[in-house]
């Protein structure tokens, strides 16, 4: 996983942006798409690379530590669905009734697992400051 991240830099996923922002208009002139389809395939793009850039920014985190990476996953996943789902609907994928209902259930679902999570965090921060009034 080592290795992945340290090709996936922010300066590969820029160029990685850039080299299909350029190809988007030769695909558009041999007749593969309209400018509508493929600036939604370019955000589209660009929120998977942020997704997986956020993923793994949960590399650096410290082991055990849930609630920091809890918080990186959340944000990646509202990120991804906030540029996804839009840009789906523009596609024709689904309807806007259908975007408000994913992104609804996505913030209830997250919202609640957060909720969850806090439980077990804050038992788990009360053990270890018990540990250390111990040892101190």
């Amino acid at each position: 996983m080592r290795a992945i991240d340290q090709w996936f830099t922010p300066e590969r996923r820029q160029a990685i942006q850039v080299f299909a922002a350029t190809l988007a208009p030769l695909l558009i002139m041999i007749g593969f798409g309209n400018d509508q389809t493929w600036e939604q395939v370019l955000i589209l793009l660009g929120g998977v690379l942020q997704f997986f850039a956020s993923v793994l920014s949960l590399i650096h985190l410290k082991r055990g530590d849930w609630g920091a990476a809890w918080t990186v996953i959340r944000g990646a996943l509202y990120t991804l669905a906030a540029v996804a789902s839009p840009s789906l609907v523009i596609l024709g994928l689904y309807d806007e009734t259908t975007n408000a209902a994913i992104l609804t259930g996505l913030s209830l679902g997250l919202s609640s697992l957060s909720s969850l999570l806090a439980i077990f965090v804050g038992k788990q921060q009360q053990l270890e400051a018990a540990t250390r009034f111990r040892r101190a």
